[in-house]
């Protein structure tokens, strides 16, 4: 199994900074890439930071992506480069995706970014799309905090045909170019008669994006007649049916919030009934027939938990890809993300008070920023250099409050031979596991 990272990029926007910066990265950037190679790594996810690059309308600053693709050149490391994660785009871009120009200036950037590095031949065009969508036009957390669904459809036409459009004009600059689509995966169950209907519909919803890219929103089409609804014109819908774009690979986003299970009452939380990534995953392969890869997971506690997770992670994947080697579909690789500890995921990324969040390989401590190692980086290097399996990596009872979070997981686990938890001056800080993000979820 391919192993890969990726550094946490997003711009918290009106704050004039993100979390490359927080993290330091933006200085370090030559000593993570070594920490990349040191870790076995040789591809890894990659913001080309849009907000970042673009300050100004027109005007394209490559100096410190200059600096650091030739560093990743250099060590031998393919990037998978994103140049749109979540909400970064430029402060100029008035409305984000809601603008209307948003889908020619976004082009015209990325057309920019392609022909300055011609060697580059993978790309996410937008990361989660749907997820940063409906955050931005649904339920008003992100910028430009829009809410209702007449005000997300037009937006996630908006990126659809960004998508759409950016695709196909990398396919045409090289046809051997790889587009791996990058969103959060989902299942959604109803636990009532009375949530069926919103169970179901959100069960589609999760494809939507893909199928707009695809060419599949037809007439027959179950969401048409909602996106109609709530500010489509037929026209629009026409274009991409006759505009079809190429996804080579769909990555998916799991975490221990990817089970949405609901009551009449809105959101059960923690889920009840858990599957596991294989049933999530082989929801996404039947229904498109395309290689995929998981392109996010992690747990926020000790690195204790967060090994036991990994255990977890990769004994599912191992499974998926057995599963698909009958049906001749690659499963493509296993992304922890990201290498370092991210920031202010605590507040959902809408404050800038570089809060530490213990989700990294390798862990920071709060003042220096220091990249520090644990099991968990020998671990994730043990395995991408192919020396270990999921056997092989230790299971850690779960600390509180993950134990009461994951333990409809447990089931899933019951197999391994548990260990005590490593003692205290071996574990990280620990902050909630209940992130706003988990809490958005809840309230969709």
């Amino acid at each position: 199994m391919k192993y890969l990272s990726g550094f946490e990029s997003t711009h918290i926007f009106g704050s004039g900074t993100d979390v490359l910066q927080l993290t330091k990265h933006t200085d370090f950037y030559k000593q993570d890439l070594k920490l990349v190679k040191t870790t076995g790594l040789d591809m890894i996810r990659y913001s080309a930071p849009w907000h970042t690059i673009e300050r100004s309308k027109g005007v394209y600053d490559w100096d410190w992506m200059d600096k650091s693709l030739a560093e990743m050149r250099g060590l031998g490391i393919t990037p998978i480069i994103d140049p749109l994660h979540h909400t970064s785009f430029p402060d100029w871009l008035v409305g984000g995706f809601a603008n209307p120009e948003f889908v020619d200036c976004y082009l015209k950037f990325v057309s920019a970014l392609a022909d300055r590095y011609p060697w580059i031949t993978n790309y996410t065009v937008i990361n989660e799309p749907f997820v940063t969508t409906w955050f931005c036009g649904k339920t008003g957390t992100w910028y430009p905090h829009r809410k209702g669904h007449k005000n997300f459809v037009p937006m996630i036409l908006n990126v659809c045909e960004a998508i759409s459009k950016i695709s196909r004009k990398l396919v045409e600059k090289n046809p051997h170019v790889q587009l791996i689509h990058v969103d959060a995966s989902e299942q959604h169950r109803a636990l009532d008669t009375q949530s069926e209907h919103f169970a179901n519909f959100m069960s589609e919803m999760r494809f939507l994006v893909q199928d707009l890219v695809l060419g599949n929103v037809n007439e027959e089409h179950p969401l048409t007649g909602y996106l109609l609804e709530h500010g489509a014109k037929k026209e629009r819908l026409k274009w991409f049916v006759e505009n079809p774009a190429r996804i080579d690979v769909i990555g998916l986003d799991y975490y221990s919030h990817s089970e949405l299970e609901w009551k009449k009452n809105g959101r059960v939380f923690p889920s009840l009934y858990p599957e596991g990534f294989v049933s999530v995953a082989m929801d996404y392969v039947n229904r498109f027939n395309l290689p995929v890869m998981l392109s996010e997971t992690n747990i926020r506690g000790y690195v204790s938990d967060r090994l036991s997770w990994l255990k977890y992670m990769v004994e599912q994947c191992e499974t998926l890809e057995e599963i698909l080697k009958p049906r001749n579909i690659e499963f493509k690789g296993f992304c922890w993300y990201p290498l370092i500890d991210s920031t202010d995921w605590c507040s959902l990324v809408t404050k800038a008070n570089c809060n530490i969040d213990p989700q990294g390989i390798y862990w920071l401590d709060c003042k220096q920023k220091k990249r520090n190692p644990s099991e968990l980086s020998e671990v994730y290097e043990a395995l991408s250099r192919g020396e270990i399996t999921s056997k092989d990596i230790p299971a850690y009872r779960f600390q509180g409050p993950l134990d009461k979070l994951l333990k409809n997981f447990l089931p899933q686990m019951s197999h391994w031979e548990w260990k005590d938890p490593f003692p205290t001056a071996a574990k990280t800080k620990k902050r909630e596991p209940v992130t706003a993000f988990e809490k958005a979820f809840a309230n969709l």
